[in-house]
């Protein structure tokens, strides 16, 4: 049996990775559009979209979550930046801000996917989990704002 600790962080890099090639193909046909702000339900969908996948393709993998953090800090601060759509601060910020959306996230959406999913007969509960969420993070943001 294969290791697929880190098929998360990999699914996370792909997806923000393609969000990032969008968003520069974007800028450079379109400069007058506008893209979207980088802020927690941006960052929870890009999470909400890895964790679908990665249920999808590695069911039942234990995580570490101090390694869920560190990674996916790395990723939401290094990819923005590699793509120059943040200064070197805002790395670090986005960085930070990523780093503890996804693990929440993914603290999150394992708990309640753990729960939900019972039997083969669950294919929707990932899905459903995530729009759930999804929801709830959008609703928190408005509270706060």
């Amino acid at each position: 049996m294969k290791n697929k600790t880190y098929t998360l962080n990999l699914l996370l890099t792909a997806v923000l990775g393609i969000v990032m090639v969008v968003f520069i193909l974007i800028r450079t046909f379109s400069p007058a559009s506008f893209l979207p702000e980088w802020d927690v339900p941006t960052m929870a969908m890009v999470s909400l979209v890895a964790l679908v996948l990665d249920h999808y393709l590695a069911p039942g993998v234990k995580r570490c979550y101090l390694c869920v953090a560190i990674l996916s800090a790395l990723t939401f601060g290094l990819l923005p930046f590699g793509a120059c759509f943040v200064g070197l601060t805002g790395a670090l910020r986005m960085g930070l801000m990523g780093g503890i959306v996804f693990t929440a996230i993914t603290w999150l959406y394992t708990s309640a996917m753990d729960r939900l999913s019972s039997g083969p007969n669950a294919k929707a509960a990932p899905i459903v989990c995530a729009v759930g969420l999804y929801l709830a993070v959008q609703a928190m943001a408005g509270m706060m704002l």
